[in-house]
């Protein structure tokens, strides 16, 4: 059995040992797929011995495409093994990969942070007490304002962590977004942060910020849903009309709607 590191903010290390057997069994496989398209003077492709095909193969290339076969499965074995539900692409590291040993790599996973919820329904109607209703505002601009109370409340009133690695990945995809969105107008992102009297660093600091307080609000959310369970009809269900396979995930978002409601109504 694989050993596990599991901390409370969801971050889980191990190390992925695959045998030197599956190794050198994968190794043979690749180098007669190689030997299909590399070609060896005075043989047809395919027909050079193999001890010749792999000396003109560089090893990292081999060794890259076994690690391409065998990865995956091996990976995925500890994951059932020990029930794992990953939210993002692990990180893996090589360790030692030789021929003839076992190949070792470092693994780096995200999963949902263990989070115990407190009395929140208390904490945001008292929260919302100290900001009413204003009647000069529109309906909309009211339910953002108490909705962002709600949400500051829950952020501030439920402590934990969240995995680095799964932030660094969010705060990742938000740059690329906003460096597609910048594309458009010739802007890199150095310059963004220029225009907005920022550092890039600071830019970074401010979207890694967002990036934790985006991921603690859906955790807490999901542990509000899970708690709740509210009841979702056929009827909204299908009103929604999911695309054929995001029925669960659909019915994810209505619960948290209506969740949503019930806490803005407090």
């Amino acid at each position: 059995m694989t050993k596990i590191t599991q901390k409370p903010d969801g971050s889980v290390t191990f190390e992925l040992i695959i045998p030197k057997e599956t190794i050198a069994t994968e190794y043979q496989k690749v180098l007669l797929e190689t030997s299909k398209t590399v070609i060896v003077k005075g043989f047809r492709p395919g027909k050079a011995p193999l001890s010749m095909v792999e000396s003109q193969t560089d090893k990292s290339q081999l060794y890259s495409r076994v690690l391409d076969h065998v990865l995956s499965p091996a990976y995925s074995a500890v994951i059932h093994e020990h029930k794992l539900i990953p939210l993002i692409e692990p990180r893996v590291t090589p360790k030692t990969m030789e021929l003839g040993k076992d190949w070792v790599m470092a693994v780096e996973l995200a999963v949902s942070p263990e989070i115990t919820l407190t009395d929140y329904q208390k904490q945001i109607k008292s929260a919302l007490k100290k900001h009413p209703k204003n009647k000069h505002k529109d309906e909309k601009e009211e339910s953002d304002h108490r909705l962002n109370i709600v949400f500051d409340t829950l952020l501030s009133e439920t402590k934990f962590a969240v995995a680095p690695l799964l932030i660094e990945e969010e705060t990742k995809s938000a740059l690329s977004r906003l460096a597609n969105q910048l594309q458009s107008l010739k802007l890199s992102v150095a310059d963004y942060a220029k225009s907005i009297k920022k550092t890039p660093d600071e830019l970074i600091a401010e979207y890694k910020k967002s990036a934790e307080s985006n991921l603690k609000l859906e955790f807490i959310l999901q542990k509000i849903v899970e708690s709740k369970s509210p009841v979702v009809t056929d009827a909204e269900l299908a009103a929604l009309k999911p695309p054929k396979g995001q029925e669960v995930y659909a019915k994810y978002v209505l619960q948290k709607r209506k969740v949503l409601d019930f806490l803005t109504a407090l």
